[in-house]
């Protein structure tokens, strides 16, 4: 029974959140996952002229009016009206971390909306369903990494490096810290990079102090939020970039650290976003050995909701929707 959906960077198109909870009544859905950019650009905010830009904070004001105005409301609405249903939700790098708090306490409030940023959190579905079938049914876990690698975007709150090596994008002079030429509204994230956090990722959920008490992290009953997709894979195929110097760019932009950690921890499922163009050039689904690795796509410009649904507990079940919101 396919009861859950993924979709990804929807980035403040207030018209596919409405398609999306129609869908989700329509579906009877009890699970879904929302991989980040949640929110809209600068440049979104000041096409519908919702918030006046006139200092150098306008992206978090647009942003915050968007989640107070907009996200939030409707959120609540759905939720209060569908206590079966449980929405998972990470922010990514279009996000600007100063309004987490916003979510965070959205998450406080209404039980079935969970804000997953670098947290491990019981799938709620399963708890439930155990409760009538004990035994019978895989009891499984949410937890959320919202960061990205360097690439074209200079907002910095949820981009750390890859590992020690701290490659940077191409054409940006390797002595230069992106962390210095880029926006940051938070710097809670910068002090590791991937590779440490993935290194010991129990831990690393457990120190950051927003773990479930009583959890206990395991992989192969895991369901991973990713905003990056794994790299060189269908998922993270952008469109063609052409050369830099004579040198040919690669058409894949995701990570590196969080395909190695994949490939090394085997998770349950694996869902990501960020590259929006990977449904149309690549694929929205591979299998990273045992590992089914997922990424939406978005269609977004074109108000076209990209989801994929799928089945919890036979997560090889899915298939591909576009929904246009006219």
């Amino acid at each position: 029974m396919m009861q859950a959906v993924a979709v990804t960077d929807l980035h403040g198109n207030i018209r596919l959140y409405e398609l999306l909870l129609r869908v989700a009544d329509l579906w009877k859905l009890t699970s879904i996952f929302i991989t980040g950019d949640l929110a809209p650009s600068a440049l979104q905010g000041q096409l519908k002229g919702s918030v006046p830009l006139t200092n150098e904070n306008q992206g978090v004001a647009i942003q915050k009016a968007f989640f107070t105005e907009q996200f939030i409301p409707l959120f609540s609405s759905f939720l209060l009206e569908h206590r079966h249903a449980d929405i998972y939700v990470i922010m990514g790098n279009d996000d600007r971390r100063a309004n987490e708090p916003l979510l965070e306490a959205f998450d406080q409030e209404m039980p079935n909306f969970h804000l997953v940023n670098d947290r491990l959190i019981e799938l709620r579905d399963s708890r439930q369903k155990q409760a009538f079938f004990p035994g019978e049914v895989l009891l499984l876990w949410v937890a959320g990494y919202p960061y990205v690698p360097p690439g074209g975007c200079l907002l910095m709150d949820w981009v750390k490096y890859e590992n020690r090596i701290k490659l940077r994008p191409e054409g940006m002079d390797p002595t230069t810290d992106i962390y210095e030429v880029g926006i940051t509204t938070d710097v809670r994230g910068h002090g590791s990079t991937i590779a440490d956090d993935l290194d010991d990722f129990e831990n690393y959920l457990l120190k950051n102090g927003r773990t479930d008490r009583g959890s206990v992290y395991n992989p192969s009953q895991t369901i991973h939020l990713f905003h990056a997709s794994p790299y060189n894979t269908p998922l993270d195929w952008t469109t063609p970039r052409g050369r830099y110097d004579y040198l040919p760019l690669s058409d894949h932009v995701g990570s590196v650290e969080i395909r190695r950690f994949i490939e090394r921890v085997q998770p349950y499922l694996v869902l990501s976003g960020h590259c929006h163009e990977s449904v149309v050039t690549g694929d929205y689904k591979v299998d990273l050995g045992e590992t089914r690795c997922v990424n939406p796509g978005s269609q977004t410009h074109l108000d076209v909701l990209s989801l994929v649904q799928f089945d919890l507990y036979h997560p090889q079940d899915m298939k591909q929707f576009f929904i246009h919101a006219h």
